[in-house]
């Protein structure tokens, strides 16, 4: 029979898996462990991508500043307006001088209140008053002769007594060059039946300036509609007059960009243009439609 075991026997071929150890009392020191290492270091970061990163952050704060410090787009109430340059304004205040923007410039033109021109007498017969090419002969001893740069409110209130009231008064308006008066200037045209006199303000002093006799302007009813040239010749009359009435000045034939034909006539020996205007044709049947002064401009 085998021999009995006590329960805590180890049985046969048993060893100790823990004989090769020291001993555990605390005199000797442990087993050293792993060795201890150093983690490893992160890897450096990119200097590019830091960069990128960067610059999109400034954008994005531009970004954002510009649109708190940028003007809404809705005109509020009360917001100023602004008039583009090259736009016709006109403000007027009423009983007071209009300020006037030509079309096409920067400056601003005060234009004057236009009071109407009273009569001066005695009145003139239209048959003693012929135009020449600086405004009126008059044949009377008594009264002086009309001629450009003249002030205005004599010679005008001559003809208001001379002719009545006038047909039309634009009073004073920025020129457009319509009328022979250099564009931007200040204009007065003084309408009596078909002949204009017109009027400018050089300095501020109102002064007689020019004419344009013409059957287009209308009211042929007007005692002005009898008016004539030193010479002889008026509206409505035809080239064959106007050949014969001139005949030892030089006369010519055109075209005007505005007019259509014209004609003029100039001094045969000085060339200086005496008379000009609108006229149907060169041929003798054709009517000389208006009788000018030398445009203001050109003088």
């Amino acid at each position: 029979m085998t021999d009995s075991q006590e329960p805590y026997d180890n049985p046969p071929g048993w060893t100790d898996p823990y004989a090769d150890l020291n001993d555990l009392s605390g005199d000797e020191p442990l087993a050293p462990m792993e060795p201890p290492t150093t983690p490893p270091a992160q890897p450096p970061g990119s200097p590019l991508l830091t960069g990128l990163i960067i610059g999109l952050l400034l954008i994005a704060l531009s970004v954002a500043v510009f649109q708190l410090l940028s003007p809404d787009d809705t005109e509020e109430a009360g917001a100023t307006t602004t008039t583009v340059a090259g736009e016709e304004t006109t403000t007027t205040a009423a009983g007071e001088e209009t300020t006037t923007t030509a079309a096409g410039e920067d400056t601003t033109t005060t234009v004057p209140v236009a009071d109407p021109y009273e009569a001066v007498p005695p009145p003139i017969p239209v048959d003693r008053l012929k135009m020449i090419s600086n405004g009126f002969r008059v044949n009377d001893n008594d009264i002086p002769d009309i001629v450009f740069g003249q002030d205005a409110a004599t010679v005008i209130g001559r003809l208001v007594a001379s002719f009545g009231d006038p047909t039309e008064d634009t009073g004073f308006r920025v020129s457009t060059g319509q009328f022979g008066v250099c564009a931007g200037d200040l204009e007065r045209v003084v309408f009596f039946g078909p002949y204009a006199a017109i009027v400018t303000k050089p300095g501020g002093e109102e002064i007689y300036n020019g004419y344009r006799n013409d059957l287009s302007f209308g009211e042929l009813d007007n005692p002005a509609a009898g008016l004539e040239t030193l010479s002889g010749l008026s509206v409505g009359d035809t080239v064959a007059d106007l050949r014969d009435t001139y005949a030892s000045e030089d006369i010519t034939f055109g075209t005007d960009a505005a007019l259509g034909d014209i004609y003029e006539v100039r001094g045969s020996t000085t060339g200086t243009l005496l008379l000009w205007g609108p006229v149907q044709g060169s041929a003798d049947e054709d009517r000389i439609i208006g009788i000018y002064a030398e445009d203001i401009c050109t003088r």
